[in-house]
Protein backbone atom coordinates (compact mmCIF):
# COMPACT_ATOMS: atom_id res chain seq x y z
CA UNK A 1 0.00 0.00 0.00
CA UNK A 2 1.44 3.10 -1.30
CA UNK A 3 -0.32 6.22 0.46
CA UNK A 4 -0.60 9.28 1.78
CA UNK A 5 -1.54 9.79 5.47
CA UNK A 6 -2.72 13.26 6.68
CA UNK A 7 -2.24 13.93 10.18
CA UNK A 8 -3.11 16.60 12.89
CA UNK A 9 -0.48 17.15 14.93
CA UNK A 10 -1.33 17.94 18.93
CA UNK A 11 0.30 21.10 20.13
CA UNK A 12 2.92 19.68 23.01
CA UNK A 13 3.58 16.59 20.64
CA UNK A 14 6.72 15.73 18.92
CA UNK A 15 6.25 15.07 15.31
CA UNK A 16 8.24 11.44 16.16
CA UNK A 17 4.86 10.58 18.20
CA UNK A 18 2.50 11.22 15.11
CA UNK A 19 4.88 8.89 13.11
CA UNK A 20 5.37 6.29 15.94
CA UNK A 21 1.67 6.36 16.26
CA UNK A 22 1.14 5.60 12.28
CA UNK A 23 3.40 2.57 12.31
CA UNK A 24 2.07 0.82 15.34
CA UNK A 25 -1.40 1.10 13.45
CA UNK A 26 0.04 0.12 10.50
CA UNK A 27 2.59 -2.79 11.51
CA UNK A 28 4.73 -4.51 8.58
CA UNK A 29 4.62 -1.29 6.51
CA UNK A 30 7.30 1.71 6.19
CA UNK A 31 6.02 5.01 7.55
CA UNK A 32 8.06 8.02 7.08
CA UNK A 33 7.28 12.28 7.60
CA UNK A 34 7.83 14.52 5.09
CA UNK A 35 8.92 17.39 7.10
CA UNK A 36 8.69 17.81 10.75
CA UNK A 37 6.51 20.39 13.04
CA UNK A 38 8.10 21.94 16.15
CA UNK A 39 6.52 20.29 19.25
CA UNK A 40 4.88 24.12 20.59
CA UNK A 41 2.89 23.93 17.21
CA UNK A 42 0.11 21.74 15.83
CA UNK A 43 -1.31 21.04 12.62
CA UNK A 44 -0.88 19.22 9.19
CA UNK A 45 1.94 16.86 8.98
CA UNK A 46 1.83 14.46 5.66
CA UNK A 47 2.80 10.99 6.39
CA UNK A 48 3.91 8.71 3.63
CA UNK A 49 3.61 4.92 4.01
CA UNK A 50 4.87 2.15 1.83
CA UNK A 51 7.31 3.04 -1.33
CA UNK A 52 5.33 6.65 -1.13
CA UNK A 53 8.23 7.28 1.00
CA UNK A 54 10.60 8.06 -2.08
CA UNK A 55 8.31 11.27 -2.31
CA UNK A 56 9.14 13.01 1.08
CA UNK A 57 11.34 15.37 -0.62
CA UNK A 58 8.65 16.77 -3.05
CA UNK A 59 6.37 16.70 -0.34
CA UNK A 60 8.65 19.17 1.88
CA UNK A 61 8.65 21.46 -1.45
CA UNK A 62 5.20 22.06 -1.34
CA UNK A 63 3.86 25.61 -0.06
CA UNK A 64 3.19 25.59 3.30
CA UNK A 65 0.29 27.93 4.99
CA UNK A 66 0.15 28.87 9.09
CA UNK A 67 -1.85 30.50 11.19
CA UNK A 68 0.68 31.52 14.17
CA UNK A 69 -0.18 34.78 17.12
CA UNK A 70 2.95 36.91 17.43
CA UNK A 71 3.43 38.31 21.11
CA UNK A 72 5.02 41.39 21.18
CA UNK A 73 6.95 43.06 23.69
CA UNK A 74 8.86 39.91 24.76
CA UNK A 75 12.17 38.14 23.12
CA UNK A 76 12.57 34.52 23.71
CA UNK A 77 15.82 32.50 23.36
CA UNK A 78 13.52 29.82 21.00
CA UNK A 79 11.69 32.35 19.32
CA UNK A 80 8.33 30.75 20.41
CA UNK A 81 7.31 30.66 24.35
CA UNK A 82 8.56 27.46 25.36
CA UNK A 83 11.98 29.14 25.47
CA UNK A 84 13.89 31.92 28.29
CA UNK A 85 12.67 35.27 28.08
CA UNK A 86 16.24 37.25 27.28
CA UNK A 87 14.51 40.55 26.62
CA UNK A 88 11.51 42.20 28.29
CA UNK A 89 10.77 46.00 26.28
CA UNK A 90 6.97 46.47 26.38
CA UNK A 91 4.61 47.15 23.48
CA UNK A 92 3.60 50.80 24.30
CA UNK A 93 5.51 52.57 21.36
CA UNK A 94 3.93 49.27 18.68
CA UNK A 95 2.96 51.42 15.14
CA UNK A 96 0.58 49.57 13.44
CA UNK A 97 0.62 51.67 10.56
CA UNK A 98 4.16 50.82 10.21
CA UNK A 99 3.62 47.75 11.33
CA UNK A 100 1.06 46.77 8.16
CA UNK A 101 3.20 48.44 5.50
CA UNK A 102 6.39 46.79 6.85
CA UNK A 103 4.81 43.71 6.03
CA UNK A 104 5.12 44.19 2.39
CA UNK A 105 8.80 44.41 2.51
CA UNK A 106 9.05 40.53 4.06
CA UNK A 107 7.02 39.53 0.36
CA UNK A 108 9.05 36.99 -1.48
CA UNK A 109 12.53 35.53 -1.23
CA UNK A 110 13.86 37.15 1.75
CA UNK A 111 17.41 35.76 3.80
CA UNK A 112 16.35 34.35 7.21
CA UNK A 113 18.37 33.08 9.97
CA UNK A 114 17.24 29.95 11.70
CA UNK A 115 16.69 29.85 15.32
CA UNK A 116 19.49 27.81 17.24
CA UNK A 117 16.77 25.92 19.09
CA UNK A 118 15.88 24.11 15.72
CA UNK A 119 16.37 20.98 14.28
CA UNK A 120 18.87 21.83 11.37
CA UNK A 121 22.00 20.17 11.51
CA UNK A 122 25.70 21.38 12.11
CA UNK A 123 28.49 19.57 11.49
CA UNK A 124 25.88 16.47 11.47
CA UNK A 125 24.69 17.56 14.96
CA UNK A 126 20.68 19.18 15.76
CA UNK A 127 21.35 22.84 16.64
CA UNK A 128 19.14 22.40 19.22
CA UNK A 129 21.36 20.19 21.17
CA UNK A 130 24.14 22.03 20.62
CA UNK A 131 22.61 24.84 22.08
CA UNK A 132 21.71 23.15 25.05
CA UNK A 133 25.02 22.15 25.61
CA UNK A 134 25.92 25.86 25.75
CA UNK A 135 27.84 25.66 23.04
CA UNK A 136 28.00 28.74 20.58
CA UNK A 137 26.95 28.09 17.20
CA UNK A 138 26.88 30.30 14.21
CA UNK A 139 23.42 30.22 12.02
CA UNK A 140 24.03 31.17 8.52
CA UNK A 141 21.06 33.09 7.21
CA UNK A 142 19.45 31.17 4.03
CA UNK A 143 16.90 32.30 1.67
CA UNK A 144 13.33 31.69 1.94
CA UNK A 145 10.35 32.62 0.33
CA UNK A 146 6.96 34.58 1.45
CA UNK A 147 4.02 34.34 -1.16
CA UNK A 148 2.10 36.13 1.43
CA UNK A 149 1.37 37.88 4.94
CA UNK A 150 -1.74 38.43 5.52
CA UNK A 151 -3.03 40.30 8.84
CA UNK A 152 -5.89 37.95 10.58
CA UNK A 153 -6.47 39.67 13.87
CA UNK A 154 -4.88 43.52 13.96
CA UNK A 155 -3.03 44.73 16.90
CA UNK A 156 -4.13 43.99 20.26
CA UNK A 157 -3.28 47.17 22.36
CA UNK A 158 -4.06 45.26 25.81
CA UNK A 159 -2.01 42.42 25.20
CA UNK A 160 0.29 43.15 22.48
CA UNK A 161 -0.67 40.00 19.65
CA UNK A 162 -1.30 40.25 15.87
CA UNK A 163 -2.49 37.32 14.18
CA UNK A 164 -1.16 36.14 11.20
CA UNK A 165 -1.90 34.15 7.73
CA UNK A 166 1.82 33.18 6.33
CA UNK A 167 1.58 31.43 2.44
CA UNK A 168 5.61 30.86 2.12
CA UNK A 169 7.96 28.25 1.01
CA UNK A 170 10.22 25.33 1.91
CA UNK A 171 12.60 25.34 5.06
CA UNK A 172 10.91 29.04 6.62
CA UNK A 173 10.97 29.51 9.84
CA UNK A 174 7.41 31.12 11.72
CA UNK A 175 9.46 31.79 14.65
CA UNK A 176 12.51 33.31 13.08
CA UNK A 177 9.76 35.89 11.12
CA UNK A 178 8.52 36.86 14.63
CA UNK A 179 12.08 37.27 15.73
CA UNK A 180 12.74 39.11 12.67
CA UNK A 181 9.07 41.43 13.09
CA UNK A 182 10.25 41.88 16.37
CA UNK A 183 13.25 43.62 16.00
CA UNK A 184 12.02 45.97 13.24
CA UNK A 185 9.01 47.24 15.81
CA UNK A 186 12.11 47.49 18.41
CA UNK A 187 10.10 45.52 20.71
CA UNK A 188 11.30 42.17 20.28
CA UNK A 189 8.70 39.54 19.65
CA UNK A 190 7.79 35.63 19.87
CA UNK A 191 5.50 32.84 18.86
CA UNK A 192 2.84 32.79 21.08
CA UNK A 193 0.78 30.12 18.86
CA UNK A 194 1.80 28.19 15.23
CA UNK A 195 -0.71 26.07 13.51
CA UNK A 196 0.12 24.29 10.35
CA UNK A 197 -3.01 25.17 8.04
CA UNK A 198 -2.11 23.29 4.33
CA UNK A 199 0.68 21.84 2.53
CA UNK A 200 0.36 22.10 -1.07
CA UNK A 201 -3.71 20.84 -1.99
CA UNK A 202 -3.80 19.13 1.66
CA UNK A 203 -5.84 20.76 4.17
CA UNK A 204 -5.84 20.62 8.10
CA UNK A 205 -9.62 20.03 7.63
CA UNK A 206 -9.13 16.48 6.57
CA UNK A 207 -6.57 15.11 8.61
CA UNK A 208 -6.59 12.12 10.74
CA UNK A 209 -6.32 12.53 14.60
CA UNK A 210 -3.19 10.53 15.95
CA UNK A 211 -5.43 8.82 18.26
CA UNK A 212 -7.62 7.48 15.50
CA UNK A 213 -8.14 3.64 14.65
CA UNK A 214 -8.51 3.84 11.53
CA UNK A 215 -7.28 6.23 9.28
CA UNK A 216 -8.22 7.70 6.12
CA UNK A 217 -5.90 7.44 3.15
CA UNK A 218 -4.73 10.11 0.69
CA UNK A 219 -4.27 8.09 -3.03
CA UNK A 220 -0.52 9.21 -4.98
CA UNK A 221 -3.73 10.60 -7.72
CA UNK A 222 -4.50 13.52 -5.12
CA UNK A 223 -0.65 13.86 -4.42
CA UNK A 224 0.16 14.24 -8.35
CA UNK A 225 -2.68 17.58 -8.53
CA UNK A 226 -0.03 19.52 -6.32
CA UNK A 227 2.50 19.25 -9.72
CA UNK A 228 3.09 20.24 -13.06
CA UNK A 229 2.30 16.80 -14.78
CA UNK A 230 1.24 14.46 -17.91
CA UNK A 231 -0.95 11.45 -17.69
CA UNK A 232 0.33 9.24 -20.17
CA UNK A 233 -1.10 5.84 -22.36
CA UNK A 234 -0.41 2.41 -21.22
CA UNK A 235 2.01 1.94 -23.36
CA UNK A 236 4.01 4.59 -22.43
CA UNK A 237 3.22 4.47 -18.90
CA UNK A 238 4.82 0.65 -19.10
CA UNK A 239 8.20 2.11 -20.95
CA UNK A 240 8.26 4.96 -18.37
CA UNK A 241 8.25 2.26 -15.66
CA UNK A 242 10.87 -0.01 -17.14
CA UNK A 243 13.34 2.89 -17.15
CA UNK A 244 13.12 3.98 -20.56
CA UNK A 245 12.43 8.09 -21.65
CA UNK A 246 8.99 8.85 -23.06
CA UNK A 247 8.15 11.97 -25.30
CA UNK A 248 6.20 14.85 -23.39
CA UNK A 249 4.10 15.92 -26.73
CA UNK A 250 2.47 12.00 -26.66
CA UNK A 251 1.18 12.57 -23.25
CA UNK A 252 -2.62 12.11 -23.17
CA UNK A 253 -2.87 15.33 -21.11
CA UNK A 254 -1.33 17.87 -19.32
CA UNK A 255 -1.30 20.32 -16.20
CA UNK A 256 0.08 23.03 -14.51
CA UNK A 257 1.46 23.21 -10.76
CA UNK A 258 4.79 23.34 -8.83
CA UNK A 259 8.08 22.24 -10.28
CA UNK A 260 10.47 20.64 -8.04
CA UNK A 261 14.09 20.50 -9.21
CA UNK A 262 12.80 20.83 -12.95
CA UNK A 263 11.20 18.29 -12.75
CA UNK A 264 8.19 16.58 -14.39
CA UNK A 265 5.02 14.64 -12.81
CA UNK A 266 4.05 11.51 -14.53
CA UNK A 267 1.18 9.96 -14.06
CA UNK A 268 -0.07 6.98 -15.51
CA UNK A 269 -3.18 4.21 -14.47
CA UNK A 270 -1.00 1.96 -12.51
CA UNK A 271 2.27 4.14 -11.29
CA UNK A 272 3.11 7.72 -10.18
CA UNK A 273 6.78 8.65 -10.49
CA UNK A 274 8.95 11.67 -11.57
CA UNK A 275 11.27 12.50 -14.36
CA UNK A 276 13.65 15.17 -15.70
CA UNK A 277 14.27 17.16 -19.10
CA UNK A 278 16.33 14.60 -21.37
CA UNK A 279 16.32 17.04 -24.21
CA UNK A 280 14.79 16.41 -27.56
CA UNK A 281 11.15 16.97 -25.86
CA UNK A 282 12.03 13.37 -23.99
CA UNK A 283 11.34 12.85 -20.60
CA UNK A 284 13.95 10.65 -18.86
CA UNK A 285 12.48 8.61 -14.96
CA UNK A 286 14.01 9.33 -11.87
CA UNK A 287 11.25 8.48 -8.87
CA UNK A 288 8.46 5.62 -9.81
CA UNK A 289 5.83 4.53 -7.64
CA UNK A 290 3.28 1.81 -8.09
CA UNK A 291 -0.16 3.08 -7.34
CA UNK A 292 -0.87 -0.11 -5.26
Amino acid sequence: MNVLILINKPEGFRSSWCVGRARKRLPGLKVGHSGTLDSTASGLMVLLAGHATRFSEFVMSLPKVYRTVIQFGVETNTYDYSGDVVAEDGFEGFDEDFFRDSLFSFSGVRLQTPPAVSAIKIEGQPAYKLTRAGKDIDMKSRPVFFRNIKILTPFNPSDGTVELEVSCGRGTYIRSLAHDLGKLMGCGAHVKKLVRVSVGNFHIDNANKPEDKMYKFTKLSEFAKNFNRIYVSERDGKSFMNGMSILLRQAERCHRGVSVKGMICVEGEKFLGFGSYAGYDYIKPEVIVPKA
